[in-house]
């Protein structure tokens, strides 16, 4: 059995790219030798390395969904205990993790300088170790490196960050005189490259949003306003674009002050509307730690499972034994014992065995449909923001474009494309909610005998949907909470699921009229930079609310956040829904 590799997935994008070798997409990160065994799946590296490889052909790592080993799992957790220490202002505790960080590669010597600049410039205030350090981490992976040639460069988001963190505390170091020409121009060169080489639409609207933003500063110190709402507006609408809350507010927050300088009406602008639901949602809900314009905080939606969890309880729930699964894979059952506790990791030909045996069709790497094409998975982004801005007769379009280009003789494609298809009749009123309840659970079948996968998760959930409707509540009510448990009991902290994880919570939440669970929706969007939940969750904190007799002040406070978060994002449906509910039940005419 063949399964898609971060290999192989690495390569087809680089190849999308006529222009990028092995020599210059491995530059500064590993050696061309190397890239090529990761490319054929003969050797494993640190995801961080292979996103890095990912960003530089100008794709986004998360579209992709993982089954990491335990080690794996581990730095990816190291990285984010440190990075959250660092803007929680612990010091020793940043120094500590940092000086127990793995030192093997380039990319992880370039990490473990831009992690202490980062502490240099988010603890001490000290801008001159802070720009030394980000030259180092510059130095360590894009080696004599000039704004003037960044052509000649391929640049990850992550390496980019870098570039742009140089400019930014430059910027603030002349804040207060003149910010040089220099700066200006080397900003430019960036949002240059950037629209050039970042081709994915979601790692293009992360990386833009940080270099509009310094250079929307930069216009903004020199009395350009009108060039700041420029500069701004057209970032803001590419995150809007793609649900993302993600760096948001510092943007909204200088078009708002330009708008001021050139004697536009706070009264009279959505922008300063849109801020201040943002700001309102942030400050209420957010964690205090949690910056808004960290240009090293990024907006992740990977989803990670564990290895010897997916294994262990597949094998379970087809009955074999420690002893016969152990057979012609393990010389004994003690070292099944050790792999499926996460002690020890299997190597690539005994992980493979292990998923033969069990007859599962996904390897490490799933872009959410069975292909190494990024072409194709952004096919399915576009259809799952579709079907969410209730855009139904455009999710089919995408649908057919998107079984015409997937290999349907595997089973997991053909059963993606057999429920939205089933999805979206159900939408649009083509089934009858029973017939859509009963093709659903054909395809399900038995799944929640492990943590499910994203498509799992919004297969379970629709049937949950359901179920409701036919007056089976009790049934969708166990479900729900059997997939929510599962999440939890793993090893994985559901901020690596974010996706799976929130989907189901505010679904359950809003059945169940449950604020606090709304609540932790609304702070997990906040913590992962998204906001495709947004609206749901206040809806849910609204009804609440009603029910509990709460004050008009109140109602009418938090419906005006409803109405405006759904017209921010999109949600067309949402949005008339609550302005006719603002006019009709709580006497406010809403700007339109």
């Amino acid at each position: 059995m063949s399964y898609t590799t971060i290999g192989s997935i690495i390569e087809q994008a680089r190849k999308e790219k006529k222009y990028i070798t092995r020599k210059k997409l491995s530059a500064g990160i590993c050696s061309p030798q190397m890239l090529y065994q990761i490319e054929k799946n003969l050797c494993e590296s640190d995801p961080l390395m292979t996103d890095i490889l990912l960003q530089r052909a100008g794709k986004t790592p998360d579209k992709l969904e993982r089954m990491l080993k335990s080690e794996m799992y581990r730095l990816v957790r190291i990285r984010s205990l440190l990075e959250n220490a660092i803007l929680k202002r612990k010091r020793e505790l940043s120094m500590q993790i940092l000086t127990n960080y793995p030192n093997r590669t380039n990319v992880d010597q370039m990490y473990q300088y831009r992690m202490k600049a980062s502490i240099y410039y988010h603890i001490d205030k000290n801008y001159e170790k802070t720009l030394k350090y980000l030259k180092q981490a510059i130095n360590k992976t894009l080696p004599n490196f000039t704004y003037e040639a960044i052509d000649q460069y391929l640049i990850s988001t992550f390496e980019m960050e870098n570039l742009l963190a140089v400019k930014k505390v430059q910027i603030e170091q002349n804040l207060e005189n003149t910010i040089p020409l220099q700066s200006e121009q080397h900003l430019k060169n960036c949002m240059r490259y950037i629209d050039l080489h970042f081709t994915d639409d979601e790692e293009h609207a992360k990386i833009f949003a940080k270099c509009t933003w310094l250079r929307a500063q930069i216009a903004y110190h020199n009395g350009k306003y009108i060039q700041v709402i420029t500069l701004c507006e057209k970032s803001i609408e590419e995150l809007r674009r793609n649900t993302m809350i993600y760096f948001m507010q510092p943007l909204l927050n200088l078009m708002v002050q330009a708008e001021k300088r050139i004697g536009i009406s706070p009264e009279r602008s959505k922008w300063t509307q849109y801020y201040n639901t943002l700001s309102f949602l942030w400050k209420s809900f957010a964690e205090e730690w949690h910056p808004t314009d960290a240009l090293f905080h990024n907006c992740s939606q990977i989803e990670y499972h564990l290895d010897y969890e997916r294994i262990r309880d597949e094998r379970k729930a087809k009955g074999i034994t420690q002893e016969e699964f152990a057979d012609g894979i393990y010389q004994d059952t003690s070292s099944l014992s050790r792999f499926e506790t996460g002690r020890v990791s299997p190597n690539k030909k005994t992980f493979e065995k292990m998923l033969d045996k069990l007859g599962l069709e996904r390897g490490r790497y799933s872009g959410y449909v069975v292909t190494d094409s990024f072409e194709v998975m952004e096919l399915r982004r576009h259809m799952d923001i579709q079907l969410m801005q209730h855009r139904y007769a455009n999710a089919r379009e995408t649908l057919k474009k998107l079984k015409q280009c997937l290999d349907l003789t595997i089973a997991e494609n053909k059963t993606v494309i057999e429920f939205h298809e089933i999805l979206i009749a159900d939408r649009i009123g083509e089934l009858s909610v029973q017939t859509a309840l009963e093709k659903i659970q054909e395809l399900i079948k038995e799944i929640l005998y492990h943590i499910p996968t994203r498509n799992e998760v919004l297969m379970l959930n629709h049937y949950c949907l359901l179920l409701r409707e036919t007056g089976q509540i009790e049934k969708a009510d166990k479900i729900f909470e059997c997939a929510l448990q599962k999440m939890c009991d793993s090893k994985v902290q559901n901020e690596y699921r974010y996706r799976s994880y929130v989907l189901m919570l505010n679904n359950y939440a809003y059945y169940h009229k449950d604020r606090e669970k709304s609540i932790a929706v609304l702070k997990f969007e906040l913590l992962c930079g998204k906001a495709s939940i947004i609206p749901f969750c206040l809806n849910n904190v609204l009804k609440v609310l009603e029910k509990e007799g709460a004050s008009d002040q109140e109602l009418d406070w938090w419906s005006k956040i409803l109405y405006y978060m759904s017209d921010f994002y999109y949600f067309h449906k949402e949005k008339e829904i609550y302005k006719t509910y603002l006019r009709e039940k709580r006497k406010i005419d809403i700007i339109d």
